[in-house]
């Protein structure tokens, strides 16, 4: 897989985190595809909305997650879809929590650079959450400790999407996605 992105620039700007267990998600293609959100990132605030598609540029800091809900929520107003939103919200925090969290370039001068992309790609009876970061690193499901907030992340991912996986972006960074299926309309 190639993504195509403006912002990526080699060398070591990403930690490697020390190894764990990889998560029992699904690696290969993207549900319903990824290809078509957008050729180059977009620049933090900056967003499309079009009938399949939805395309939203975020910054590497906790304003984003309330901003990537709030964007999804209008989405899914937009598309009809208002009874994904609840557990699509939820989803959607944890990953743009992680990219925030786990993704963001160790040269923090770089940042201003750098972009999270959160896409949202509606299908045959399917929607795809997708948040692409320029980090390396596959996602890792930790073991949360007691009342800890860390560590359970990927498990609700898990637990309220249908289907959820990762793919490294040939050497430009990862996609980590989360699909729903599209209930019949009542």
């Amino acid at each position: 897989m190639t993504a195509h992105s403006a912002h990526f620039r080699a060398g070591g700007l990403f930690l490697e985190s020390g190894s764990g267990r990889v998560p029992s998600a699904r690696v290969g293609d993207v549900p319903g595809g990824w290809q078509g959100l957008s050729l180059a990132p977009l620049p933090v605030g900056d967003h499309f909305i079009r009938p399949i598609t939805a395309v939203c540029g975020l910054g590497f800091h906790p304003a984003s997650v309330k901003r990537a809900r709030d964007f999804a929520a209008g989405v899914l107003e937009d598309w009809g879809l208002e009874r994904l939103s609840c557990d699509l919200r939820l989803v959607v925090s944890e990953l743009v929590t992680n990219a925030c969290r786990h993704a963001a370039p160790v040269e923090t001068a770089m940042l201003s650079e750098w972009s999270i992309q959160f896409g949202m790609v509606r299908g045959d009876g399917e929607l795809t959450c997708m948040v692409f970061d320029p980090s390396l690193v596959a996602p890792v499901m930790g073991e949360p400790e007691g009342f800890g907030e860390g560590g359970r992340g990927l498990r609700l991912i898990d637990s309220y999407s249908s289907d959820w996986g990762w793919n490294i972006l040939d050497g430009q960074g990862k996609v980590v996605w989360a699909a729903f299926s599209i209930p019949d309309a009542p």
